[in-house]
């Protein structure tokens, strides 16, 4: 059930960003070719009005079909040139490349907004381990749940709080502890040393923590924290996308940390195993980062379609439709080759 709700809960974040655009070019009279759920081969279509309406074999998001909007050359002669995606003024089109990553973002919000609602249990999680660290040396990972601690006086249950955790570590430097570690459905134990002199900003065992748990709120506060920790949230994220930008440059291994679909698959899957309103919460998270990732003037990117219009207001006229093909194509194929590159990182990281 957790891999059919990680299949659903990922697939729902392409498919309201397809929405987008399908209502934006809808409300601006832009002919809709077609609207379908999932990826062919096609398994049924039905054609409603002037928009065919498909039903496809890969369950994995939708796709829209836009008239004119990947176009070489515009036809003057088509009957509904006027009523192409080309045509529309600057301002139209902007709308309608930009309406995917609003809908990511009142997803975002919704989802936010029911786990307020909600509410989370609390779990102490490990946000990250440090390479070749106590923690790292016995297989302790990010996304694990510390589920109990025991030393030779002292044990602490779940729910554990991190100022807790950490009095009971430091009370017991130069000992080894034992941990009860939550990965998925799986809990095992593991003895960790915790060091008596770390290195600087290390700790310990070498783990970064993080207190899980969400105070439930009623509607209206629902509501209101949903905003206020959507906006909270695309601001880190943005940063976060500069950090890992700029750092390829200055620091290569910043790379390892970046995941693809199989990653971001995996650790969906695992933290849903830690509670539904978990999976609900990380769907969000993904969503808010789409809205990041898509705003990026990168070519094939809903943010690298944007920067060709702006372009166009400011010499007054627009770029070659040839270019602009022959561009989005390269930078299409650049994500795939990516794609293929942190899939089989991702492989290797959680298969090998």
């Amino acid at each position: 059930m957790i891999v059919l709700y990680v299949i659903v809960g990922l697939s729902i974040l392409i498919l309201v960003h397809e929405l987008g655009h399908f209502f934006a070019a809808k409300i601006f009279g832009v002919k809709v070719k077609e609207f379908g759920l999932g990826y062919p081969p096609r398994i049924f279509s039905k054609k409603y009005g002037e928009t065919e309406y498909s039903i496809n074999a890969l369950p994995f998001g939708g796709f829209v079909k836009i008239h004119g909007e990947d176009a070489v050359s515009i036809d003057k002669s088509d009957p509904d040139y006027k009523r192409s995606f080309a045509y529309q003024k600057p301002w139209k089109r902007s709308v309608i490349i930009l309406a995917g990553v609003f809908m990511n973002i009142l997803l975002g919000w919704f989802l936010l907004s029911i786990v307020f609602m909600v509410g989370a249990p609390k779990h102490l999680g490990v946000a990250s381990v440090i390479e070749k660290s106590p923690a790292a040396e016995v297989g302790i990972e990010a996304s694990d749940i510390i589920v109990g601690l025991e030393t030779n006086n002292k044990s602490l249950s779940d729910p554990i709080s991190v100022d807790d955790f950490i009095d009971v570590i430091n009370k017991n430097k130069g000992e080894k502890v034992t941990l009860s570690i939550q990965r998925g459905e799986e809990i095992f134990r593991k003895k960790v040393l915790a060091r008596e002199n770390p290195p600087k900003g290390e700790g310990s065992l070498g783990v970064a923590l993080v207190d899980m748990g969400i105070e439930k709120r009623g509607f209206l506060g629902s509501i209101f924290y949903g905003i206020k920790t959507t906006g909270s949230i695309l601001k880190r994220v943005a940063i976060g996308f500069y950090k890992i930008i700029t750092g390829i440059f200055t620091n290569p291994k910043i790379v390892k940390n970046v995941a693809g679909p199989i990653g971001i698959f995996m650790i969906t899957k695992q933290t849903g195993s830690v509670g539904f309103i978990y999976l609900v919460q990380f769907i969000a998270l993904i969503s808010l980062n789409l809205v990041i990732l898509n705003s990026l003037p990168f070519p094939a990117l809903d943010g690298g379609r944007f920067l060709f219009i702006l372009i166009e207001k400011i010499k007054g006229s627009p770029v070659s439709r040839k270019l602009q093909a022959g561009i989005n194509v390269t930078g299409f194929l650049l994500l795939i080759i990516l794609m293929i590159l942190v899939t089989i990182k991702d492989i290797t990281n959680f298969i090998l």
